[in-house]
């Protein structure tokens, strides 16, 4: 069983993956490639948004790398400290 603190960490890395770090992709593609191709970035997260529902694992990757981080980072800690995953809070 998650805990309440586990399961507010990773309900917060999934939005951070879903809904800012494709503002940083964005943000970074502009400096280092130029403006994006199909217009700003409205239309860049629009096409990522259509990229997840198309179920493109790009896209996947971006929204659950940071999800995939904190839950690993969690189990490690965990495993760390010799108590089970939904012990103690």
């Amino acid at each position: 069983m998650v805990g309440k603190r586990d399961a507010w960490w990773l309900l917060g890395a999934l939005l951070f993956g879903v809904g800012v770090l494709p503002w940083a992709v964005y943000a970074a593609g502009i400096a280092v490639l130029g403006p994006y191709a199909n217009g700003g970035p409205g239309r860049f997260f629009a096409d990522y948004a259509a990229d997840l529902l198309r179920g493109r694992w790009v896209s996947w990757a971006l929204a659950l790398g940071p999800l995939g981080v904190v839950a690993t980072w969690r189990l490690i800690t965990r495993a760390g400290t010799g108590r089970s995953v939904g012990e103690g809070e």
